[in-house]
């Protein structure tokens, strides 16, 4: 991690309380937190090693199957390596390759302003980097969190390969680990669909959206034919959920999050959300299907 994260990291059990860092840290050439200690006003303390954050602690175990293969160093190993780079052209059924996806999430994330910018469930941290090449030197940081260490450490190599100053902590999307209202992009590549309980993580992303803050989600919903949703019956076997996108929109709804478009291609889909305001109606909601 990266002192510029200290800014916006909290303890993860209390938001409202900020991390500081023990002495003693040790730090690579680039500036990047190597090994040390976070410690919390409650006095709890967390671990940096190998330059991530480990704010979760070795007694919490996966959810599910899904999540469980994500702990798995062969998974993270090969996840950009083979599957994710094809993953949305054969999910939607027409080229959706990095070239068409990356521009779109960044494009409506507008990371170009800047701030607290976190990619969720980020496994390798494909959008991580894409938004911190689009902040363009924005004042901020990109924090890339995930459950999976194998998944943080092989984001943190890229990261780096690329010469990019990302900071990757261990946390859960159910405990954002930053204050309320401190988020301006939260994004999310396909990771609704098996981070266990989804309403607890969506209320997250509302608490700590700026007023003006944005969600970036790719999601996939509920296939139309009958072998699609054969196949995703299976697939919930092993944790992993399919909803129907009208069922999923109202579940944001309740999170306190405001639709304000979205788009289907097959079972992928692509929404955009800010806080919804108390005690208002909801705006229209432009939507692309097929």
């Amino acid at each position: 991690m990266y002192l510029e994260a200290l800014r916006y990291l909290t303890c993860p059990n209390v938001p409202t309380l900020p991390l500081t860092l023990e002495p003693g840290a040790r730090t690579a050439p680039d500036g990047a937190i190597e090994h040390g200690w976070l410690r919390s006003p409650t006095g709890a303390r967390y671990p940096i090693r190998d330059g991530i954050v480990d704010l979760v602690g070795p007694s919490v175990r996966p959810d599910s199957p899904a999540q469980l293969t994500n702990y798995l160093p062969p998974t993270a190993w090969a996840y950009e390596r083979t599957w994710r780079p094809h993953a949305l052209t054969l999910l939607s059924g027409e080229p959706f390759g990095y070239v068409r996806e990356l521009p779109l999430v960044t494009g409506l994330a507008a990371a170009d302003r800047g701030g607290l910018i976190v990619d969720i469930a980020c496994s390798n941290g494909l959008y991580a980097r894409a938004l911190e090449q689009a902040r363009a030197g924005a004042p901020g940081h990109v924090i890339g969190i995930d459950h999976a260490l194998p998944m943080l450490r092989q984001a943190r190599a890229y990261a780096r390969a690329a010469g990019l100053r990302i900071s990757y902590v261990r946390a859960r999307a159910q405990k954002l680990p930053f204050a309320d209202g401190s988020a301006t992009v939260l994004a999310m590549g396909g990771s609704l669909n098996e981070i266990g309980d989804s309403n607890a993580a969506l209320r997250e992303l509302a608490r700590t959206l700026t007023p003006t803050g944005r969600v970036v989600l790719m999601h996939l919903v509920q296939a139309e034919r009958p072998l699609g949703r054969a196949m995703q019956q299976f697939l919930g076997l092993g944790g992993i959920v399919f909803q129907p996108l009208d069922r999923l929109n109202r579940q944001l709804a309740v999170a306190g999050l405001r639709l304000r478009a979205q788009w289907r291609y097959g079972v992928v889909a692509f929404s955009v959300l800010t806080p919804r305001p108390q005690g208002r109606g909801r705006l229209g909601v432009w939507r692309r299907s097929g």
